[in-house]
């Protein structure tokens, strides 16, 4: 036999022996003892089946990042200079929280559902379906609010950009329309974000389009005077530098002008862009399966502390009685 073996069986040894003391020690306790687990096991399965069932569906996409821009690397530094930088993206993380903010929970609350049982044209909102009814609407959105965010599970890989969301409710169905209410509410919101972006960084361009054809042209006028001036200046080291000195300021400025008006049209495009900017890997599907609640585990559980009630009654009887005897 070899020491895996002897360890496995010794293992079990222990397991039986300690049960077959519990047993005994349940049937010591006489009538009472075995009510009690009996009473603990009814209650375990009593919860068990009221607890209402849980369906878990998850999805995973990616945030498609931020384009890159379009300009020749030899103008990269020139739109640097300029304050024309790349523009950075959201982070994973950042969608990953987003999906359980109130915004994004909202949209998912004002959604009607489909509810297992009754007719298709008759859906209902989450908080009617769980059951937030009142006067005030506002706190009945706030504990809906509430209670679907601890349903909500995500969580960001910041090694695949991969964002994963599941959500728990008490139908299959159910979970599922909920990761799609949440998917496209951020994608809505998402979109909102950089069409906002696109339009704050098209109102600047708007203004930098008309400086930097106002120095384009101020610096070609110069060039141009300058040749009509001096028409002959082979011989002339000075003017050649001059000459030189002009046309690398008109050049800078040309180059700067195109920049800004390259960065206008691709921000106006950006600002009019509606195409959907989340790439989901894995849709939500409606689960076969159930998540909760862990029936099984539960009636265990009653079983166990009616037995523990049980022999602590008894250690108690037993103590009672030993100090009598002593007095």
């Amino acid at each position: 036999m070899t020491i895996a073996q002897r360890q496995d069986v010794s293992a079990s040894d222990v397991l039986l022996s300690w049960l077959a003391e519990l047993v005994r020690r349940i049937r010591a306790t006489g009538r009472r003892g075995i009510l009690l687990a009996v009473v603990g096991a009814v209650v375990g399965v009593v919860i068990a089946l009221t607890l209402p069932l849980r369906f878990t569906s998850s999805a995973s996409f990616v945030a498609q990042g931020a384009s890159a821009s379009a300009l020749p690397s030899a103008l990269l530094g020139i739109a640097a200079s300029v304050g024309l930088g790349t523009t950075r993206d959201y982070s994973p993380q950042f969608y990953a929280d987003l999906l359980t903010s109130d915004p994004v929970l909202q949209s998912a609350l004002a959604r009607r559902y489909a509810v297992p049982g009754q007719a298709d044209s008759v859906r209902r909102t989450y908080a009617e379906i769980e059951g937030f009814v009142g006067k005030d609407s506002a706190l009945v959105e706030d504990a809906a609010i509430r209670h679907l965010r601890r349903r909500v599970l995500q969580r960001a890989d910041v090694r695949t950009n991969v964002v994963y969301v599941s959500v728990v409710a008490r139908y299959a169905t159910l979970s599922r329309d909920l990761v799609q209410a949440l998917l496209d509410a951020l994608d809505s919101m998402n979109i909102s974000f950089r069409q906002e972006q696109s339009r704050e960084l098209r109102q600047f361009f708007e203004g930098r389009v008309a400086d930097a054809q106002g120095e384009l042209d101020s610096a070609e006028t110069a060039l141009r005077r300058f040749l009509e001036r001096n028409r002959v200046i082979a011989n002339s080291p000075l003017l050649m530098f001059e000459q030189n000195r002009l046309t690398r300021a008109t050049e800078l400025k040309r180059a700067v002008y195109t920049t800004v008006v390259q960065q206008y049209e691709e921000a106006k495009m950006q600002e009019s862009r509606n195409v959907p900017v989340l790439t989901v890997l894995s849709p939500p599907a409606a689960p076969v399966r159930k998540s909760g609640p862990p029936r099984r585990f539960i009636v265990v559980t009653g079983l166990l502390l009616g037995i523990l009630v049980a022999l602590a009654w008894d250690a108690i009887d037993g103590l009672r009685l030993l100090t009598k005897a002593n007095a």
